[in-house]
């Protein structure tokens, strides 16, 4: 059962283990496709943006401008190459302010390009652009028309940064760059991190000069993490679910098996304890049998006492089992009664058996006379258990101070200390569990069930007080309790 139990413990550990690692890993998933998508859309949005930026520029009027463009269009003469076409652009760019138009016509492109051939004149730019790989239409189109908006409105970063942040873009720069040839399509670089993503947008706003403009923007997590936060929150609460169902389900098969280890012991030690006083009353009953021995009053004393002890040992180990079987202290029935606390504890210490070859040195520290309101005997079976505990866990010879008190705020105080073995820290958290007793009990061969202070603390809880304990390996242990009035 016990290899049982370990390997459902692995399997179990080892199964929320891959679930958790499975679960991260589809959630990152999950994460980098809204990621990736969130970015499609900013990208969407740069190139609306874009386009905006061309509409605006393209409405502007330059009266002062004038713009013909010659296109032929040929297929390519070189062997093996059929039917690749080569497109030629051919566009003057006239300043009217400096060319006399007034003898020719402006519009006409066959003037244009006589005065341009014969004179060289300072108010006509000629630009001339060759396609010979040319996309599908009407790229080279738009491409003509992008130069020659750019010709009568140049691109201007400071327009497009302020129609950017109107859409609400984060944008962390904008960068004009010029490349060795022409960049037809717009492009994008997605995310170099995960956690703080960027995105950057190249634009070709003219593409027979390759001038492109480079938009950077921050992602930012919350937009992506918005977007699928019911679909995280709902992963979330089925993986908290079920890794609690789990860890409950070990915790459980933990506790029934910590429960029957406990139930075993105690059977054991029950036993064993009960053997003890069970085979003193069967002696003493053949001791009464024998009417010589019977005769000697010292011996017949003896045999009464001794038979009175271990009944007492009895009455007290059952009285320790009916009050523990009780699932709230405030269940265990008390009898209040007004009583002197030293004489009650004088009884006690009167009532004490000291184990032979053993000495116990026990003072009452105090001399006043206290009036306790509580439940005599629970008070004085509180007051035996610990002075039963401090001789049996302690050397050959053992010194132990009780004391009380009465404070001010109604509250009788009684402390019992002894110079035993003491308490090692790892056992303080569990010395008022039921039936638990530590290694060194164990090893040193003292008797008990576990039970002497998880009933005082039982019957301190029914009087509604509280118990505290200070305890170092060597030196020995003080308990305070404190009963209110």
């Amino acid at each position: 059962m016990e290899k049982r139990i370990k390997i459902l413990h692995w399997l179990t550990i080892s199964a929320i283990v891959a679930f958790c690692l499975m679960q991260c890993y589809w959630l990152y998933s999950r994460y980098t496709y809204t990621l990736e998508s969130h970015e499609e859309e900013l990208y969407r949005t740069v190139l609306d943006v874009m386009q905006e930026e061309r509409e605006i520029r393209k409405s502007v009027k330059r009266p002062d401008i004038n713009i013909l463009t010659s296109t032929r269009i040929s297929a390519s003469s070189q062997p093996g190459s059929s039917g690749i076409l080569s497109t030629v652009f051919d566009i003057y760019v006239i300043d009217l302010n400096k060319i006399d138009v007034s003898q020719m016509n402006a519009t006409d492109i066959k003037d244009i390009i006589n005065l341009y051939e014969t004179q060289k004149p300072d108010g006509i730019v000629h630009h001339n652009f060759e396609i010979n790989d040319k996309p599908s239409d009407p790229n080279e189109y738009d491409a003509l028309e992008r130069f020659t908006v750019d010709v009568r409105k140049p691109f201007r970063l400071q327009t497009l940064d302020s129609l950017l942040r109107d859409r609400g873009l984060t944008v962390d720069e904008i960068v004009m760059e010029k490349a060795d040839t022409m960049v037809w399509f717009p492009s994008k670089a997605g995310h170099e991190s995960i956690l703080l993503p960027k995105i950057s947008v190249t634009y070709p706003y003219d593409i027979f000069e390759g001038e492109t403009v480079t938009v950077t923007l921050s992602v930012g997590l919350s937009p992506v993490i918005a977007k699928m936060m019911d679909l995280l929150i709902f992963s979330l609460v089925l993986s908290a679910l079920l890794i609690t169902c789990l860890v409950a389900q070990i915790a459980t098969i933990r506790k029934q098996r910590k429960l029957e280890e406990l139930r075993q012991d105690f059977i054991h030690t029950m036993i064993h304890e009960l053997k003890r006083p069970i085979s003193t009353l069967k002696m003493c009953v053949s001791y009464m049998r024998n009417d010589r021995l019977m005769e000697d009053r010292e011996s017949k004393e003896a045999i009464i006492s001794d038979s009175s002890d271990e009944l007492d040992n009895l009455s007290s180990y059952f009285s320790k089992l009916r009050d523990l079987t009780f699932n709230d202290a405030a269940e265990i029935p008390l009898t209040l009664s007004a009583f002197n606390l030293r004489d009650t504890i004088s009884d006690c210490i009167a009532k004490l058996t000291v184990p032979s070859g053993k000495k116990a040195e026990i003072r009452i520290m105090s001399e006043d006379v206290v009036m306790l309101t509580a439940d005599r005997m629970h008070i004085g079976n509180i007051i035996s258990n610990l002075l039963e505990n401090s001789v049996k866990y302690s050397g050959e010879s053992v010194r132990i101070d009780v004391g009380y008190r009465e404070e001010v705020n109604d509250t009788i105080c009684i402390t019992v200390k002894d110079n035993g073995i003491g308490i090692s820290k790892a056992d303080m958290r569990f010395i008022y569990d039921k039936f638990f007793r530590s290694r060194r009990a164990s090893d040193r061969d003292i008797p008990g069930m576990g039970l002497g202070l998880a009933y005082v603390k039982q019957l301190v809880l029914a009087h509604r007080g509280s118990i505290d304990m200070e305890s170092e390996e060597g030196v020995g242990t003080v308990f305070t309790i404190k009963l209110p009035q």
